[in-house]
């Protein structure tokens, strides 16, 4: 009886191996999702469909980006987190869902245990813009200007625990002044307002914005990270200008639900490496301040361990009020 049970389950794990397998080698057989949790237009939003019309040639299949904001991202990542683990739901993960974590109680995923990493894709530096209306010009004018009107200025960004947030959060500390966040569903959103003058301030990557500020509409204050954006040689870093500590960069990756056959995950991860590495691609992202990155699964998984690590100690500090 024993040895017949044995031989049993076995077969039936022989036979799921084998279903598993077949799976993989005839991915993909429909077309493949990716769900950018923000608003149609912003940068996440153009990094997905680069990258969606490239592997679906590649892959041989349709991949379709579908826009899934709201909550700061926590809709889109949460849906997907749900989504059947069989490689055609996949998402733009961004370390702002690791953010999340850490502001809000309900959120309805853990970034390390709830996906498979398959590909750490750019990173981009965020820019600190005003409307040409607003008197200060730089980012020491800004702060200035702050001091003597507290709590009068606001500040859009693409929703409540992006890194875009955290990092004017971490500026309000440092210069301790007190800008006022207003959340949008995405930058396009908050640049329409900007450009309307309806808002002073907001804080984008340099892909959602390039085009505007090349046709002089509004004005670039300063950049995160440590260096200068190469699309925008003329903008000093706030390091320049006198705040070391703000150097929050965002970063963007594709992730599919935790137990993804890994096959299917090393396959996506193998595409998005090749087209990274074609130099018209690349040349084509690098042109719209992207820090392009293409990583193994493993490499972003070690990264997002690595952004748990640094939100998981900064965000305390910041007080921010969820409203």
């Amino acid at each position: 009886m024993i040895q017949w049970f044995v031989r049993t389950a076995a077969v039936a794990a022989l036979s799921a191996i084998g279903l598993i397998s077949a799976q993989c080698q005839d991915y993909p057989t429909r077309p493949v999702t990716i769900v950018v949790t923000q608003a149609a237009g912003g940068g996440n939003d153009i990094l997905a469909r680069l990258f969606a019309e490239k592997l679906s040639h590649r892959l041989g299949k349709s991949v379709v980006v579908e826009n899934r904001p709201g909550a700061g991202g926590m809709v889109g990542v949460t849906y997907v987190a749900k989504a059947v683990p069989d490689g055609y739901t996949l998402v733009l993960l961004g370390n702002s869902d690791v953010v999340n974590q850490y502001l809000h109680t309900d959120v309805g995923y853990n970034v390390q245990r709830d996906f498979a990493p398959v590909s750490l894709l750019i990173t981009a530096p965020l820019v600190l813009l005003s409307n040409p209306s607003l008197p200060p010009k730089t980012i020491p004018e800004l702060v200035a200007y702050s001091r003597a009107n507290p709590g009068k200025l606001t500040y859009g960004s693409p929703g409540i625990g992006t890194v875009h947030h955290i990092s004017v959060e971490l500026f309000n500390r440092v210069a301790k002044i007190d800008l006022v966040h207003v959340p949008y569903r995405g930058t396009l959103p908050s640049l329409n307002d900007l450009l309307a003058d309806q808002i002073p301030l907001i804080i984008a990557t340099t892909v959602s914005v390039l085009p505007t500020v090349q046709m002089g509409k509004i004005r670039p204050l300063g950049t995160a990270g440590h260096d200068r954006s190469p699309v925008l040689p003329d903008v000093p870093t706030y390091t320049e200008s006198g705040f070391p500590m703000i150097d929050i960069v965002s970063s963007s990756g594709i992730a599919a639900p935790v137990g993804t056959p890994p096959a299917i995950v090393e396959r996506l991860g193998k595409e998005i490496r090749e087209i990274a590495a074609d130099p018209v691609f690349r040349k084509k992202l690098m042109d719209l301040g992207y820090t392009v990155i293409a990583s193994t699964p493993k490499g972003y998984q070690e990264q997002i361990a690595q952004d748990v690590k640094n939100f998981s100690q900064l965000i305390p500090t910041l007080n921010i009020t969820m409203k």
